[in-house]
């Protein structure tokens, strides 16, 4: 199924002349330079190709002869390869090594054009031959320093002509002409797309840019022992054609300028739709929601325009309305395939595949993001939390680096799927809470969302998003209490060193039954020195009456609390904070 749809995927960008996708026997590749030769063969000069990201010149990705798999032993691509291979020479000077790899780009060469009659090609041949290996960097650092060019990848063109020779049409016969007939391989019935009597695809091209993965690839189809072998076959039942097209497809889908990927954790999500459709562009956003700033310049005002539509989107679906009265030329029945990918060896893991309507999928992350919504601590703080913030909450220090990879991926798939979230996140914020002694607005979202969605109680009440005085969970009353208390002791003791906070919040949600009694003690002493405070006095009558409103509601303080009341009372407690910072603002 994940073969099919990537291969459909492929023939669909096929047919769009403007999509740039590589037809059979190419592939798109990271090229550095261009070598300038004339029609004698002497080297003129060098184009760079690379392209400015930021502060860094990273290579351009251009369509060549597609390139071999090296998994061992030398093999040379076609009109176009590394230093190694089109110089005899690379980091490690002309070796021995580099001779055979030089040795091996001219016997391709050789065997591809040998009857082919392109004055192109004739040049190419006469470069070769006189090429010096032994004097490469001295030649060629006249161009460019031998760092940037030791590792890179070449193409070649003639002086005064525009294209490049790989381009050129009796070129790309040749080519074609070589890869048809050097196919000895088994012929077979391929289980992608149904032809019968084609070539079976030997080895797959190496699937690029899955975050933590080689940087020579990884294979998701691939046998090397026979636990692994069905049928008696060692190879997948998979065409040469067919193997092309989904490794191509896949492969820009996780190039570094696709706008179809994303990273959470350890894993890489590439997403298609069945049928050219706007939401190819927008479902990222849907996991990193854009700002909206007020006052955009005139040359961020496309981004504002997306930002606006991707909240406007994010509001209609949370609310249950339709997506089309944002995005009109949105179909939300189409198909759409979500792939997530992680590293394994020299492999790649399928963490999940997921095929639905792309409304369906707005609904789960709709449900999603109602889930998390709580009201914020400050007004800046976003409304749609990006997961990456969210994730960061779980990690020591909230550095993104400490985000258990596993965890993420986890909590990424429950978005998609509709699944429970994973059951360290809970378990995980409550930690980051008891170490740091603060409950975050991220914080109580993950712990409002996961209790919405995992709590194992069959009577619990729909937390709100904003503080519940009719509420009669202990654990939210609790959690509530202990705000109101440590918000007396603020206020009668303005600027303490350590707060009831910094002291009890931990041992309070977890063994109340031991800490409230001591607690409720101090109180008094707290209350009783607002009273004397001519100017606090009605403070500490409106602080008497809550804490009697709130213990009124339940008959004892519960000795232990489990991890899922835990998370309840740390709700209680922030949106009693909220509130009490939310009234200074109205009264203001």
């Amino acid at each position: 199924m994940i073969l099919q749809a990537l291969n459909s995927y492929y023939e669909r960008l096929a047919e769009d002349a403007e999509s740039g996708m590589p037809a059979y026997g190419t592939s798109i590749e990271k090229i550095s330079f261009a070598l300038i030769i004339d029609d004698s063969g002497e080297l003129k000069g060098m184009d760079d190709l690379r392209e400015q990201s930021g502060k860094k010149l990273l290579p351009r990705q251009i369509p060549v002869p597609a390139a071999v798999t090296r998994t061992f032993g030398v093999k040379a691509n076609f009109l176009w390869d590394k230093a190694a291979y089109v110089f005899g020479a690379d980091v490690e000077g002309p070796t021995d090594d580099n001779k055979s790899r030089f040795e091996s780009f001219q016997t391709l060469l050789q065997e591809v054009c040998q009857d082919v009659e392109d004055n192109a090609l004739t040049s190419v041949f006469a470069f070769l031959r006189k090429w010096n290996r032994l004097e490469a960097e001295s030649v060629l650092t006249k161009y460019h320093p031998w760092d940037d060019l030791c590792n890179a990848n070449f193409v070649f063109r003639i002086d005064g002509v525009p294209g490049y020779i790989h381009e050129r049409s009796l070129v790309r016969k040749a080519w074609s002409k070589h890869i048809q007939q050097s196919d000895s391989a088994p012929h077979i019935q391929c289980m992608v797309n149904g032809e019968k009597n084609v070539p079976q695809a030997r080895v797959h091209t190496p699937i690029k840019g899955v975050r933590g993965g080689q940087t020579s690839g990884g294979y998701i189809v691939s046998y090397n022992a026979t636990a692994f072998v069905s049928y008696g076959q060692d190879k997948a039942a998979v065409s040469e054609m067919a193997a092309f097209s989904y490794t191509t497809a896949l492969n820009a889908l996780l190039s570094s300028n696709s706008r179809q990927n994303i990273v959470i954790g350890d894993m890489t999500i590439v997403f298609w739709a069945e049928k050219p459709s706007p939401a190819e562009d927008i479902f990222a956003d849907l996991f990193d929601p854009p700002e909206i700033e007020a006052n955009a310049s005139k040359e961020n005002q496309d981004d504002q325009e997306t930002a606006e539509k991707i909240r406007g989107l994010l509001h209609a679906v949370r609310e249950g309305r339709r997506v089309t009265d944002i995005i009109p030329d949105l179909d939300d029945s189409v198909r759409f395939y979500i792939l997530g990918l992680s590293p394994n060896a020299a492999r790649l893991s399928i963490r999940f595949w997921e095929v639905d309507s792309f409304g369906s999928l707005l609904k789960r992350i709709g449900q999603y993001f109602d889930q998390l919504s709580i009201a914020r601590q400050f007004e800046n703080e976003p409304e749609y939390p990006p997961l990456w913030r969210l994730l960061c909450q779980t990690a020591a220090l909230g550095k993104s680096e400490n985000v258990s990879p596993v965890l993420a991926g986890n909590i990424a798939r429950a978005i998609l799927t509709g699944a429970r979230f994973p059951q360290n996140l809970l378990p995980l914020v409550l930690q980051r809470i008891r170490s740091e002694h603060n409950i975050t607005y991220f914080r109580a979202a993950l712990l409002k969302a996961y209790l919405t969605r995992n709590t194992t109680a069959t009577n619990l009440k729909e937390i709100t998003m904003t503080l519940d005085v009719e509420r009669t969970d202990g654990p939210y009353l609790l959690g509530r209490l202990f705000s109101v208390l440590e918000k007396a002791q603020e206020e009668a003791i303005p600027g303490a060193n350590a707060t009831m906070k910094d002291r009890y919040l931990s041992s309070a949600s977890a063994t109340p039954g031991l800490v409230f009694h001591m607690i409720l003690k101090n109180s008094t002493n707290h209350i009783a020195k607002l009273r004397k405070d001519p100017e606090k006095t009605g403070r500490a009558r409106y602080f008497e009456k809550l804490i009697q409103d709130i213990v009124d509601k339940f008959d004892h303080f519960p000795s232990t609390l489990p991890a899922e009341e835990q998370g309840l009372f740390m709700i209680g407690y922030y949106h009693q904070r909220k509130n009490f910072f939310t009234k200074k603002i109205e009264e203001n």
